[in-house]
This record gives structure tokens, C-alpha cells and sequence, in this order.
């Protein structure tokens, strides 16, 4: 079949010399079709997949561990109905713990041992997760021995505090002053803990640095809101200086927690700690 001359298409019977700006043309159609083939060479790089952080930090026993968060909190309402609802009544002034602490002393009761617990393993969960999606590493820190170990460092962080904040008022025999500033603590983790609820659980179905930020500043504002209450609970309680009670505050509550924050910024920042 002739052929007729177009502008458009060359000759895919005659090999021409290919100009630079142009891509060589491969007829794969029979002979007698004059419509060329424009099918032209494939990608040669090297693909190499990110790593999917959705649902990667997601474990069966994370949910468990929520529903049980839950459950304590509903338990403890049931079967403490009064308590708990002087418990979180405390911050609301002087007068709320003082009759607390006339009718029942919270650190020897069922809701302090529970509660804590609960805080503690809460907590904790929040902090893995929180370094698995800082540094992107689904294999070195999501697994249960590193939530064990963060359990463990947490524990013995709030048994320090306890036993520091004991020996000091058994030093300049504050015993008054300790049962407030302990009730004011239980009572802000309680807070803490129904709070902070939610927000591990879209962290777990959602893990993104929002919802890291969104606990830290959960925790940041729980810790301030204490160490305010503990200083009015002090002052009401004692006829200490406020200066004294500022410099308590600095050297054995704000200091230590700037350190532990400024540690784990640099390690997630630089890789170290130093």
C-alpha cells in the first residue's frame, strides 16, 4: 500500500539520524499501518519504599491496657462514689482538702494504690509510643521489654519523689504538710490519667508527632497546675517563707523534670544525650 508523505511522522521504513531533542520512534504495528509506535523507554532508577508509621505501633495489649485505664476509673467510681469525688473536688481549694483529710488520709486507701498504678502503666505507654514516632524506629522501641523498662524507670522516678518529699517534712516535721502535698499529687494524676486516655489511643490509631505534642503540653499543664497547688497548700499549712517554698520547688521539682526534658530533646535532636 502507498504511502503518503506527512510532515508529522517520519518514515518507519528508513533509519534517520535522530536529533537531540527527539525520541527515537519504534514501529511495533504491521507494515502496511501508517500510525507509528510512541511507546518509549521505561524508568531505570531504584525505588526505595519508606517505612508506613499507620498502625505499625498499634499491639493487641495496648488496647488492653487502655480498657483497663478505663475500667479502674469506672470501678473506683462505683465503689467509691464519696472519695472520688472528694479526690477531684482538692483543686478546687483549701477547704476541699481539709475536709478530705479530716474524714479519710487518701495515701493508705484502695484509690491512691490503684490509681497510681494505673498512672504509672499510662504513662509509660505514652512515652513509647511518643519514641517510636520522635525517631521513626517501629523495631527497637515498640515491643514489650522497652515498655517494661520505661515502667520501671517510671516507678522508681515516683518513689524517689515520694520518699524525697517524705524525708523532707519528717526533717523540719511538716506531717501535715505531707499529707496535702500528696493528696494534691494523687489528685492531679487522677485528672491526668482521664485526661490523657483518649489522647494515647488516637496516638495509637493515628501516630503522628500532633498528638505527642498534645500530651506533653497535657503534662506540662497537669505539672504546673500541681506544683501551684502544692505551693498554697505549704504556705496555708506552715509559716514558711514563699521564697522557701520557691526554692524547694526549683531544686526538687522543676529541676529534675528541665533535666529529664532536656535530656530526651537532645537525644531525639542529636543522637546523644551529652
Amino acid at each position: 500500500m502507498p504511502q503518503a508523505f506527512d510532515i508529522f511522522y517520519k518514515n518507519p521504513f528508513q533509519e534517520v539520524v535522530q536529533p537531540v531533542d527527539t525520541v527515537q520512534v519504534v514501529d511495533s504495528l504491521p507494515c502496511d499501518s501508517v500510525v507509528p509506535s510512541f511507546i518509549t523507554s521505561g524508568f531505570h532508577g531504584n525505588m526505595i519504599p519508606l517505612p508506613r508509621m499507620s498502625y505499625e505501633i498499634l499491639q493487641g495489649w495496648n488496647l488492653a491496657l487502655l480498657g483497663l485505664m478505663l475500667l479502674l476509673v469506672v470501678l473506683n467510681k462505683q465503689l467509691y462514689p464519696r472519695q472520688f469525688r472528694q479526690v477531684l473536688s482538692v483543686p478546687g481549694g483549701v477547704s476541699h482538702t481539709n475536709q478530705l483529710l479530716r474524714e479519710w488520709n487518701p495515701i493508705r486507701s484502695f484509690l491512691c494504690v490503684s490509681f497510681t498504678v494505673g498512672y504509672i502503666l499510662l504513662l509509660s505507654l505514652f512515652v513509647q509510643k511518643s519514641c517510636v514516632v520522635l525517631s521513626r524506629d517501629v523495631e527497637r522501641f515498640n515491643n514489650w521489654s522497652v515498655f517494661w523498662t520505661i515502667c520501671a524507670c517510671t516507678t522508681a522516678w515516683v518513689l524517689l519523689r515520694y520518699f524525697v518529699l517524705h524525708f523532707v517534712n519528717w526533717l523540719f516535721d511538716l506531717h501535715d504538710t505531707f499529707d496535702r502535698q500528696m493528696t494534691v499529687q494523687f489528685s492531679i494524676s487522677i485528672f491526668t490519667l482521664i485526661v490523657m486516655v483518649p489522647i494515647v489511643l488516637l496516638l495509637l490509631y493515628n501516630p503522628t508527632k500532633y498528638f505527642v505534642w498534645i500530651g506533653i503540653a497535657v503534662l506540662g499543664v497537669a505539672a504546673v497546675f500541681r506544683l501551684v497547688l502544692e505551693a498554697i497548700e505549704t504556705r496555708v499549712s506552715t509559716k514558711i517563707s514563699t521564697f522557701y517554698i520557691f526554692s524547694y520547688l526549683c531544686a526538687l521539682e522543676i529541676a529534675p523534670v528541665a533535666m529529664l526534658v532536656t535530656a530526651g530533646w537532645r537525644y531525639f535532636a542529636k543522637g546523644a544525650v551529652f
